[in-house]
């Protein structure tokens, strides 16, 4: 099942993610619709990605972190594709910590500013995994191209 926005919804968030904009109430809108599309995506296609650190950079922390699409556990009863801010220390599995739109404001801007590596790095899986020719995967190759930077 997938929301199927319209893809131009995303713009602010994109504009901010290149650099050119700023985070804004529009941004915010569009970063949950990214997110909403983006689990539909996992689950359709159910392939594990391990995307950009968005630790605190201010910390040299930006390891501890990462972007992670795949099952997550959410509690002992909830488990589902998505995408989640994940603990990556070593002995934590990726366990999945903040939804995208959950992050606080300093990590929010990490997280916007990884989009394009995210999406980027999301298609390359899913090429490598050979479901490059699935509806959710175009659904991704039109977001990935709004966010892609020049």
């Amino acid at each position: 099942m997938s929301t199927r926005i319209e893809v131009e919804r995303l713009r602010p968030l994109a504009e901010a993610a290149r650099g050119n904009g700023a985070l804004s109430p529009e941004a915010d809108t569009a970063l949950g619709l990214l997110e909403q599309e983006l689990n539909a995506i996992a689950e359709a296609l159910r392939l594990e990605y391990v995307g950009p650190g968005v630790g605190m950079a201010d910390m040299d922390a930006e390891h501890v972190y990462r972007l992670v699409i795949r099952e997550h556990e959410h509690n002992v009863a909830q488990r589902g594709w998505g995408v989640m801010v994940c603990d990556a220390l070593p002995n934590c599995d990726y366990r999945a910590m903040w939804p995208l739109t959950g992050v606080g404001r300093l990590r929010r801007r990490q997280v916007v500013a990884a989009l394009p590596e995210l999406l980027r790095g999301y298609r390359e899986a899913i090429v490598g995994g050979g479901r490059e020719d699935t509806p959710a995967a175009q659904r991704l190759v039109a977001i990935e191209g709004l966010f892609a930077r020049d």
